[in-house]
């Protein structure tokens, strides 16, 4: 299982658009290139005005195969919506995970290089 973690520092009056951003931009897309979307989750737990919040996105998808395949499959429509994102957003950051007791092998050429 590969889970793909979004963190977006935004201002608190932005949330709002870039939560609606995702919901009408981008989770149709996402569940086409094989995103599910698990959580969402907003840090710290309350909204100031002029303040920044941590919004974090956690998405899974079934394996490194379709992980690749995703990104492949990213469109004009995803570079889009992150450009809009980026417009409302003070920086953001993708963590690719993965279990770690069961980390994935070494692609061949690694191991062919040695």
């Amino acid at each position: 299982m590969i889970h793909v973690l979004d963190e977006i520092l935004v201002n608190a009056e932005h949330l709002p658009a870039v939560l609606t951003l995702l919901q009408e931009r981008n989770l149709g897309d996402s569940s086409a290139r094989g995103l599910a979307l698990l959580n969402r989750w907003v840090s710290p737990p309350v909204a100031i005005p002029g303040e920044s919040n941590t919004l974090w996105l956690l998405w899974q998808l079934p394996d490194v195969f379709a992980y690749y395949g995703m990104r492949a499959a990213a469109g004009l429509e995803v570079i889009e919506f992150w450009s809009a994102v980026d417009q409302l957003a003070h920086r953001r950051r993708r963590h690719v995970l993965t279990d770690a007791e069961q980390p994935l092998p070494e692609p061949l050429e690694c191991r062919d290089a040695v």
